[in-house]
């Protein structure tokens, strides 16, 4: 397959959320027939309803700088699929993608032929096993592993970790996972294994008893933000922030991530704790100085200084929703563009963040999912006098521009599809500014 008979066959798979088989054994059946890639290096296992995403990236930055070969799998992806799957904090190239692709294909063809698995591969669980393989044939010396979705069932659940992380847990995905704290945990404690170390950064009561509970009753050691580890002295400063780690070892000082928002420090400490979990790795406070300041994470609290000062944050539950409008207080004059899956809980998503926006531009996103703009609408009657329904995001982002003083701030929120649509707009109106002001100096 090519590049685009690559990126055909997988939008043939369909939606990779409403097409979502949750179980492991076409996984396995498909890294048994490939050799067992997911075994030829360690791997940090991430979980968590809200920043796994953040602590994944942060985490192969320290060990980049470190000077180790890394893996890192994410998802989903903002522009390019192969965003997912990158070597050394570089995505895999589309050639070697489409080369990929061809062989977990002709594997899948033959587990199918053989009956040995009883459907196709989804989308998400053929990019995982891509994922082994490139890290495999690379020669990564640590692949950091993002949860898709839940854990217990979760593709990815097939590695055995040096180290397995809860980020935390919140109400998201009750159709596949639970409509209880409780039942949700269960499934992100999942990816804890026997004997091997877990870091968790659940502050609800309820799901830190699941997580313990699922730790005592495999024997792996636990480290649990609040009671092991905490953040101390934080301070935000532009939307960054700076903070000491007192760690079970000692306290590290000053640690100040690139990432934006008080939260991140929690990200940040959960990365830092998983590395000092794994006793193999000996994480120097100079690499994670480093690695934290030097990590990249785009479209979260990600600004622009583009035809207006712009933020783009995806956010997918009320939880996230709460972070960034924590973040967005104070400001005078904010432009929202907002767009979501119709899964999603937009009543309560909007009812936290509509009333930090001057006005809202309302769009559709290109996915099967998304949900009607007047339907958004609807749910929220108080808020329509300031509302602008548009067709398409792009007409959303220059209608906001252009109704934004200067002094106000344009921000990109709701699904990280809509982020993903908007962000090559958004990079390319920032790179025209500042080779126009270039020019005038």
């Amino acid at each position: 397959m090519n590049h685009q008979e690559t990126l055909d066959y997988l939008a043939a798979k369909g939606n990779e959320v409403l097409v979502m088989h949750l179980g492991l054994h076409r996984t396995q059946a498909m890294v048994e027939l490939l050799g067992d890639p997911h075994e030829k290096y360690p791997v940090i296992h991430i979980a968590g309803t809200n920043g796994k995403g953040s602590v994944a990236a942060m985490t192969e930055s320290i060990l980049r700088h470190s000077g180790l070969r890394t893996g890192l799998y994410t998802s989903p992806h903002l522009v390019r699929v192969e965003e997912r799957i990158r070597v050394d904090g570089e995505p895999i190239a589309a050639a070697a993608f489409a080369r990929l692709a061809g062989r977990i294909r002709e594997a899948e063809e033959r587990l199918q032929r053989h009956n040995v698995i009883d459907r196709p591969l989804t989308t998400f669980e053929f990019l995982t096993c891509a994922a082994f393989l490139h890290f495999a044939r690379c020669k990564v010396e640590v692949a950091v592993m993002e949860v898709g979705l839940g854990g217990l069932l979760d593709a990815t659940n097939v590695v055995r970790p040096v180290v397995g992380v809860v980020t935390g847990v919140a109400l998201d995905h009750q159709d596949y996972l639970g409509r209880t704290i409780v039942k949700i945990a269960r499934e992100k404690a999942g990816i804890i294994k026997e004997g091997v170390p877990a870091v968790s950064g659940c502050l609800d009561p309820v799901a830190q008893k699941v997580v313990r509970a699922r730790a005592r009753a495999v024997g792996a050691p636990l480290l649990e933000l609040g009671r092991d580890f905490s953040v101390r002295n934080l301070k935000e400063k532009g939307g960054r922030v700076r903070f000491d780690l007192d760690t079970p070892d000692g306290v590290i000082p000053a640690l100040a991530p690139a990432l934006r928002g008080e939260y991140q420090a929690r990200n940040a400490a959960l990365a830092v704790m998983a590395l000092r979990s794994w006793r193999a790795f000996p994480a120097r406070v100079g690499a994670i100085r480093r690695g934290l300041a030097r990590a990249r994470w785009e479209g979260r609290l990600d600004e622009y200084r583009a035809a207006r000062r712009t933020l783009l944050d995806g956010v997918h539950n009320p939880e996230a929703a709460g972070l960034l409008r924590q973040y967005l207080e104070g400001r005078s004059e904010i432009h929202m563009v907002f767009g979501a899956m119709r899964d999603k809980n937009i009543r309560e998503i909007g009812r936290v963040l509509f009333p930090a926006a001057t006005r809202l531009y309302l769009t559709p996103l290109d996915n099967s999912r998304s949900a009607d703009p007047a339907e958004i609408a609807a749910l929220h009657p108080r808020h329509q006098p300031r509302m602008e329904l548009c067709s398409d995001p792009r007409r959303a982002l220059a209608a906001a521009w252009a109704a934004c003083p200067p002094s106000g701030l344009v921000v990109v929120t709701g699904s990280l599809y809509l982020v993903g649509e908007l962000l090559p707009e958004v990079v390319r109106s920032a790179r025209s500014l500042a080779a126009s002001s270039r020019t005038r100096t």
